[in-house]
């Protein structure tokens, strides 16, 4: 059995691969949550913003403003 953070990381990784518009912002959790598959196929949509969550949270409306 897979842990469902593997599901979840794994199916954001997919979701990459099908959609160009989907960028990951990760609160110093790469590991935890499992988005480090999606970190590897995609490196230039993956920012890592540390324990900085408010900042995350504004730089998350900035990318959907620009897309």
């Amino acid at each position: 059995m897979k842990k469902t953070r593997e599901g979840f990381g794994r199916a954001l990784a997919e979701l990459g691969k099908t959609n160009p518009d989907v960028v990951v912002l990760v609160g110093d959790l790469t590991d935890s949550t499992m988005v480090s598959f999606f970190a590897k196929e995609f490196p230039d949509r993956f920012v890592e913003m540390g324990v900085a969550e408010q900042n995350m949270m504004t730089a998350a409306a900035q990318c959907a403003i620009l897309i």
